[in-house]
């Protein structure tokens, strides 16, 4: 398992500006980092190759919390494993689709997406994966031609709309919500924990393993305590997380990645 807290990612935010000269930062979560942290500017990575695992290997999940100022554009782009965004503060748009919190997107290894623009608020998004890409965002068109074969998916869930602190604090049971299931293992479902509960995640056996998010709320975890925007992976051949509920309750959002 992979697990930090919003509070421990903080120390490794830094930032790159667009061809527009607007500010996009960066907090690293888990695994390696996504792209080189030499550049300061948002820009093509060209000559970097993805090169896929060997037979049985297996590399580190990536999480990672990307902050766009207002005004700040991510031209489309794609990448070269399967991975989502979760829309943490702020809006904007993805193309031509509006982007709220709690929204998710999903998007399979090369398929193209974005552009992503921040509105007047700015945009937190947060963007795992189950298998670490470091290749960086792979620029549309002039990537075209080192898209590889294979399906193209795009799956986006709208708003989750989360609990205020009153109404979670006061929360007697716990409740699973699906916002979406595919028989390939994709999934996007909302664990909402009354205080102090505890119960299983989801099974990551049925895809290529989980993320969870802390959306709202806390959990206790290994002796510590994992606060909103807290990020957790578990592999799909460990057992299911058990998730205890701090005493102000816990909202959690979880997300299985498709089988290959």
């Amino acid at each position: 398992m992979f697990a930090a807290t919003h509070a421990q990612a903080q120390s490794s935010r830094f930032a790159r500006t667009t061809a527009e000269n607007h500010r996009v930062w960066r907090s690293h979560y888990f695994g390696p980092s996504p792209s080189p942290l030499d550049s300061s500017t948002l820009t093509d990575p060209g000559a970097t190759v993805y090169t896929d695992p060997a037979p049985g290997e297996l590399r580190e999940p990536q999480a990672f919390l990307v902050e766009q100022e207002a005004g700040a554009i991510v031209r489309p782009h794609f990448h070269y494993v399967d991975q989502f965004q979760v829309v943490a503060a702020g809006g904007g748009l993805l193309g031509r689709h509006e982007m709220a919190p709690l929204g998710v997107h999903f998007a399979a290894a090369c398929t193209g997406y974005g552009p992503i623009e921040a509105r007047e608020e700015g945009l937190a998004y947060f963007t795992f994966r189950a298998s670490a890409d470091e290749t960086g965002a792979q620029y549309l068109p002039a990537a075209r031609s080192r898209m590889r074969p294979g399906r193209r998916r795009n799956e986006v869930v709208d708003q989750i709309h989360l609990s205020s602190p009153e109404a979670l604090a006061q929360r007697t049971d716990n409740s699973l919500e699906t916002a979406l299931e595919h028989e390939d293992g994709l999934a996007v479902c909302l664990l909402r924990l009354a205080p102090d509960a505890s119960v299983l995640s989801i099974d990551g056996s049925l895809g290529q393993g989980v993320t969870l998010m802390v959306a709202t709320g806390s959990l206790l975890q290994d002796d510590g305590v994992f606060p909103r925007w807290s990020c957790f992976y578990v592999a799909s051949d460990e057992a299911p997380l058990l998730l205890q509920a701090g005493p102000e309750g816990a909202e959690v959002l979880m997300l299985r990645y498709p089988r290959a």
